[in-house]
């Protein structure tokens, strides 16, 4: 197969025959060989907004194999560029970071299983995954292309290269312009996160690090490791992250910074959250850059001359995450808000929203104060 397969078949994400049915047959299309009385559908996850279908074809026969169909529900297309999805896909792929990408279909993917389990929130902190986590990050960081994909985005979409939202900023100005308008308390918060938006991006625009291909959704669900790994396990941990809904070019620490925001789960228990700059984020920080050097230089390179991280670099990359703090609070907050208007799943997410937009509000009101010290290495929030 030279690329992956554009079908306009639909699936339902209401009707479980009807799914079971039509993948069976888009499946029939996308790998013509395969019967469709031959492939078993499992649902991984399912509901009005979004479904993960487990499609094995062959079962328990050596010529097995497994694929995965996501299909995608309404209104999803105000908050993720299905596009820049596909192609940050296919791209990953190219750099060995992805399973391969079979086909995209009128609403969804088919593409390549990955054996494993995500992990819990409360295993990120743990120091066998903070290794395995920093140095993929920093392998995504360092190898993966903006512009190849910005360029395979026009090529796909048939768009001016310049048309595509391809910032943080232009993507979260998107996403208030979606916000509920109906009444003046509603247009009001249009207009105060309008005005914060413009000041966030004053402040901190330049402040974190080199733009890269950044996750930006890297919570404990998108870490996949090996099934039977343990968390008291001291093996060197393979580490995979999969979904790739809000991957684009951002400054390294809102990745960062997102990711140590995510280790309070959806539960927000902010106590798990690291100190920015306390000990477990400086040795976190340590084999990021680590991984950086290595993918940069090559690894005959790194074993001829080694890698060195000295003190500076880490107090660097922790004022990086230090400026970019409030942001993550800031971007979920809008998402969940627009969640809460278009999303059937069982979530309290005007709850969330308030949760997370306190994050960005507290982090403003010691941003000044902070910023006026400067370094952040040996403070907390």
């Amino acid at each position: 197969m030279t690329g992956p397969k554009i079908i306009s078949t639909t699936i339902s994400l209401q009707d479980t025959d009807a799914q079971a049915y039509a993948t069976r047959q888009l499946l029939k299309d996308v790998f013509p060989s395969w019967s469709t009385d031959r492939i078993d559908v499992e649902s991984l996850t399912g509901g009005i907004t979004n479904c993960l279908l487990k499609c094995t074809h062959k079962a328990y026969t050596p010529q097995e194999m497994v694929v995965l169909v996501r299909a995608y529900g309404r209104g999803t297309g105000t908050i993720i560029d299905r596009n820049r999805e596909f192609c940050t896909h296919m791209h990953l792929h190219s750099q060995g970071l992805a399973p391969p990408l079979y086909a995209r279909f009128g609403n969804g993917l088919v593409y390549g299983f990955i054996p494993g389990r995500s992990v819990d929130y409360q295993e990120l902190s743990n120091p066998i995954l903070i290794k395995g986590v920093s140095r993929m990050l920093a392998r995504w960081h360092t190898v993966l292309d903006g512009d190849v994909i910005r360029s395979l985005m026009a090529e796909q979409s048939g768009e001016e290269e310049d048309l595509i939202v391809n910032d943080v900023w232009q993507l979260c100005s998107k996403w208030i312009s979606n916000l509920p308008s109906a009444t003046q308390e509603q247009r009001d918060n249009i207009a105060l996160l309008t005005r914060e938006l413009e000041w966030v991006q004053s402040e901190i625009q330049f402040k974190g690090g080199p733009t890269v291909v950044a996750h930006c959704d890297l919570l404990s669900g998108n870490v996949l490791v090996p099934e039977n790994w343990m968390p008291k396990s001291s093996t060197i941990l393979p580490v995979t992250f999969i979904d790739y809904e809000y991957a684009m070019p951002v400054p390294r620490a809102f990745d960062l910074a997102n990711h140590f925001r995510e280790w309070q789960g959806f539960a927000c228990r902010v106590s798990l959250i690291p100190e920015v700059g306390g000990p477990v984020m400086r040795e976190w920080g340590k084999h990021y850059i680590e991984g950086g050097h290595y993918y940069k230089k090559g690894s005959s390179e790194v074993q001829q001359n080694g890698i060195t991280v000295t003190e500076q670099e880490i107090d660097d990359l922790m004022n990086e995450i230090w400026a970019w703090w409030g942001m993550p609070g800031f971007y979920w907050g809008i998402w969940a808000t627009i969640q809460a208007q278009i999303s059937t799943i069982d979530f309290d997410y005007t709850s969330y929203a308030q949760n997370r937009l306190s994050e960005y509000w507290a982090w403003k009101k010691q941003y000044a104060v902070k910023d006026r010290k400067g370094s952040t290495s040996n403070s907390n929030l």
